[in-house]
């Protein structure tokens, strides 16, 4: 029968199991910082490309202030 662990050991297995996840928590991060980025990046140059073919009117007013507000962000 084993015996109970102490709380020394359990701190230590919480701490070592922070040290190993806690790279792949800040890669996430940068992942999910970059894809949020190229997201509005490409929604910025689809709006920008539709814009130049419309007529002016009530969806083109409502595209340029889309990408003024994507440009404050």
């Amino acid at each position: 029968m084993k015996a109970k662990k102490s709380v020394k050991e359990m701190t230590w297995q919480i701490h070592q199991a922070r040290m190993r996840l806690t790279p792949s928590i800040e890669l996430r991060k940068k992942f999910l910082e970059a894809c949020y980025h190229g997201q509005l990046q490409a929604e910025k140059t689809n709006i920008e490309g539709h814009i130049g073919r419309l007529q002016p009117g009530v969806r083109k007013l409502y595209l340029q202030k889309r990408l003024e507000w994507l440009n404050k962000k």
